[in-house]
């Protein structure tokens, strides 16, 4: 119904409903983000990571935090799973949301901020204070049209906080800040958009004209390591890109007055976001990861760091698409980064909403043959998730990494027609898991 909606009616139009109901729910929820500090992340890889990374800063300074983010919400120290299938919830939920916040006595929320979400207007009803921009890369193509139009979407949330007026919080003006990303191609595009007093510019490559940079960088199996302004910091987060996540994050806590011994005791202990290089732990010789990674760019940082860190090890995954006429071109794309980096591959199902899973399916298995691999061989086709997962696990020996990637902690399987089906990646891993023993 939503896709004829959009082909019937004019642009225009859409625009003009999407507006009036975002500042409408606004309205009805009385403005609650101008209660708050709000922070905003955007960019195509590591929101959700830098979101939480935020709120477990802020809260080590001592604040009340609330965040919305694709993996999970909080309020304060509750905190539950993102069960909505969006990344960014809709007007009416996401108002209510930050009401709740005010509530709960709240001083700062933290919004994942979608691109998908900016071009419904979305953001419009949101008074943000500081934005965050993590990186760019091809994504959403089919949901905008193309590249241009996906990155100017992402720019729009900068023009927005540019035009808004500083808000005043107990007697005190909130400076608009921005924090991005100099080592990416289109940092000059950000920088322009951001037109605010305050800019944070983090590198991890040297750039000569960052203020953040981040130095002496060391990634291992355990975690990471690195230097910023004098100060050693670690995490426990695995993958060198997680980076970007951690830098966005000291750049904001840097922006509102955090010192760096309260972020070292706050990030060093972090070891997971939920379904964010997610280690399965059980009494199994292998290693299981579940990893939200869906598209060629993530799942080749994935596979290539276990391939790197475990270079004895085979590495096995499990590989598939989104449907639904979502991103159809990355189908190909993902099974052949699968194939030419993994030992073996299994192709199963994901979400395949109204398109035929079978399809889909056969799509990511060209790629899957096209990447070296050689169907029921060392790549085979398992339409049902569970028996893939079990399948997956049944070929692990001992030391081997196996990858059940692209969709992390979600919580649902999207079906024809609306259905949607109860699901976790990790509980089904941890049952399939127990059958072994």
């Amino acid at each position: 119904m939503k896709r004829i909606i959009k082909q019937i009616v004019p642009s225009w139009l859409l625009d003009y409903y999407h507006k009036l109901f975002a500042r409408l729910a606004a309205w009805r929820y009385k403005h609650p983000s101008g209660k708050l500090v709000v922070i905003g992340v955007t960019g195509t890889k590591g929101k959700s990571t830098t979101a939480n990374l935020i709120w477990y800063v802020l809260t080590a300074a001592g604040y009340t935090v609330g965040m919305a983010t694709t993996a999970n919400f909080r309020i304060g120290e509750k905190e539950w799973l993102n069960d909505t299938k969006m990344t960014m919830v809709g007007r009416s939920q996401l108002q209510k949301l930050l009401a709740d916040m005010v509530a709960a006595g709240c001083q700062y929320a933290i919004v994942e901020t979608s691109s998908e979400g900016i071009k419904q207007w979305r953001h419009l009803g949101i008074q943000y204070d500081v934005c965050v921009w993590t990186n760019l890369f091809p994504e959403h193509i089919d949901a905008h049209g193309s590249f241009e139009a996906y990155k100017q979407a992402k720019l729009e949330l900068f023009h927005h906080l540019s035009q808004l007026p500083a808000k005043q919080l107990n007697n005190h003006v909130v400076q608009k800040v921005a924090v991005l990303n100099a080592d990416s191609e289109y940092l000059p595009e950000f920088f322009a958009a951001a037109e605010v007093p305050v800019k944070v510019m983090w590198t991890r490559q040297g750039v000569a004209n960052a203020n953040l940079p981040l130095t002496d960088i060391v990634a291992t199996k355990d975690g990471l390591q690195f230097v910023v302004e004098g100060h050693t910091m670690m995490s426990k987060l695995l993958g060198e890109w997680n980076l970007d996540s951690i830098a966005s994050a000291i750049g904001v806590a840097l922006s509102q007055g955090v010192d760096f011994p309260t972020m070292q005791r706050a990030l060093a202990p972090v070891a997971l976001i939920p379904g964010r290089m997610e280690r399965i732990v059980g009494s199994q010789p292998f290693t299981v990861i579940v990893d939200y990674a869906y598209e060629p760019v993530s799942l080749g940082l994935l596979y290539g760091f276990w391939r790197k860190m475990s270079p004895h090890s085979k590495l096995i995954t499990l590989i598939s698409s989104t449907g639904g006429g979502r991103d159809t071109g990355r189908r190909l794309t993902n099974g052949k980064a699968a194939g030419e980096l993994c030992d073996y591959v299994i192709i199963t199902d994901e979400d395949p909403y109204d398109d035929d899973p079978l399809v889909i399916m056969q799509q990511v298995a060209e790629g899957v043959v096209a990447g070296g691999k050689v169907l029921n061989q060392t790549a085979w086709l398992i339409p049902d998730r569970r028996q893939a997962i079990a399948a997956a696990f049944s070929m692990a020996k001992p030391g081997d990494v196996v990858f059940l990637t692209c969709k992390g902690a979600d919580q649902k399987i999207c079906r024809a027609k609306g259905k949607k089906e109860p699901w976790d990646d990790r509980t089904v891993a941890r049952e399939e898991l127990q059958k072994l023993t």
